[in-house]
């Protein structure tokens, strides 16, 4: 893997983790935290 695919990678995984904090401040409920929780868990970074 290059230097700038890893760089890249790395850019993609902080920004999907950013969306994925933002959803679980956005989250109405407990439940929907779960299953946003559930969802990140079974996201590769």
């Amino acid at each position: 893997m290059s230097a700038i695919s890893r760089i890249r990678s790395r850019r993609l995984a902080k920004r999907d983790a950013r969306a994925i904090e933002r959803a679980m401040q956005a989250a109405p409920t407990q439940s929907m935290r779960n299953e946003i929780a559930i969802f990140a868990q079974q996201r590769t970074f």
